[in-house]
């Protein structure tokens, strides 16, 4: 029995993957194995995918969407930002230490929490449509 063919067009959605392992690049990482095993899956369907792997960015620990204007002497997280803005799909993957989420997960989790009270630019919740996911 043949597999049922898929007519509907994906090509129009981004999907942004945050990798939370604690393992900087270059070095192999179990969480990232998984992650590309659903991009795998989107990309066939047409879906535009990106990964960033937080470890690898210096982003600053905290709530509010700048922690420059908050004491820290730098903050990579307003550039990373516009990558969520623009997304319609975003997956927060990470591993499970002792029970518990990863440092990087978590604050990456604090750093998505800073922009949950915005508005877009219909007066909807910054994360309204977008779907979200968890690996």
């Amino acid at each position: 029995m043949a597999a049922p063919q898929n007519s509907t067009d994906y090509s129009d959605l981004k999907a942004l993957f945050f990798s939370g392992t604690l393992k900087r690049s270059p070095q192999t990482s179990n969480t990232e194995g998984l992650i590309n095993i659903s991009r795998l899956i989107m990309e066939k369907q047409g879906v535009t995918t990106r990964l960033i792997r937080t470890v690898d960015h210096d982003i600053a620990s905290g709530v509010y969407p700048d922690m420059t204007e908050h004491g820290w002497p730098s903050d990579e997280w307003p550039e990373l930002y516009p990558a969520v803005e623009e997304a319609d799909i975003v997956v927060v993957a990470g591993p499970i230490w002792l029970g518990d989420n990863s440092s990087q997960t978590k604050k990456l989790i604090e750093r998505l929490y800073a922009h949950s009270g915005e508005l877009n630019d219909k007066g909807q919740w910054a994360f309204y449509p977008k779907v979200g996911g968890c690996l």
